[in-house]
């Protein structure tokens, strides 16, 4: 129990949360947080899902664990902050191309879409939490647009990048990720050990195996990060028990 980076856990159907409910469970503990998504993408927002859910873990799970709820589009953003559980504290947007029906590279316009998300989230005593792309990170052909995540937490209640697969890119190249990153976090005024990112367990697109996972958290605790977000799927449940147990020793 010696882990003292705070998690936020990604559950995106009953299995996921039967496992937190479960196997998992002892692993999470207050001022952790657990991701819940519907409606993300082209997928339909089911709000009694999200309910259930978070009424579910919250009968399970430590006192002081925080809910979520994860979603594409500032349309199911309102219903959500007008609709779900008080338990839901936070709204996370998922801001990314293809999937944010008003996404743009543009980086004026993304923050102007921020700004209209926080008012729609803190209109109804919800955390307005930025989900963006992670690609203008270091990807050389979007530098042009000059994202700064740092600015992007101006303009809501909390970022987590989606940093993943720049852990897949080797050492190096994750390093230079969270540098940049932290980098524009200090400019604005925020506390290093405040910045979030995000892994992935699993065989898909930017996943990586439990043991490099530990590798890049360690590597990017080593430059002051203080927060993980860990997304993964039942698929891989006993490489997240690995991973969890890893972080707990």
């Amino acid at each position: 129990m010696s882990r003292s980076v705070p998690l936020v856990v990604a559950a995106y159907n009953d299995a996921m949360v039967e496992a937190l409910r479960g196997p998992l469970q002892h692993f999470l503990r207050s001022g952790d947080e657990i991701d819940l998504v519907s409606g993300n993408h082209d997928r339909p927002l089911s709000l009694p899902t999200l309910n259930r859910w978070a009424t579910d873990l919250a009968s399970t799970l430590p006192s002081g664990v925080r809910f979520a709820a994860h979603t594409s589009g500032l349309g199911k953003v309102a219903t959500i902050a007008e609709e779900a559980l008080p338990s839901l504290t936070s709204i996370l947007l998922d801001y990314e191309p293809n999937w944010d029906p008003e996404f743009t590279w543009e980086f004026g316009p993304t923050l102007a879409h921020f700004d209209q998300f926080s008012s729609i989230c803190r209109a109804h005593g919800r955390r307005a939490v930025a989900y963006p792309t992670g690609r203008p990170i270091q990807e050389d052909s979007l530098q042009r647009y000059g994202w700064d995540y740092g600015e992007i937490g101006r303009h809501v209640d909390d970022v987590y990048p989606q940093t993943q697969h720049w852990a897949t890119v080797g050492s190096a190249g994750w390093s230079t990720a969270i540098q940049r990153l932290r980098s524009q976090w200090v400019a604005h005024g925020f506390d290093p050990h405040g910045l979030l990112i995000q892994l992935t367990l699993g065989d898909r697109d930017n996943g990586l195996p439990s043991s490099s996972a530990v590798a890049r958290f360690r590597e990017a605790v080593s430059q002051g990060v203080g927060r993980l977000f860990l997304w993964w799927n039942p698929a891989v449940l006993e490489d997240m028990a690995k991973l969890l147990e890893t972080l707990d020793s």
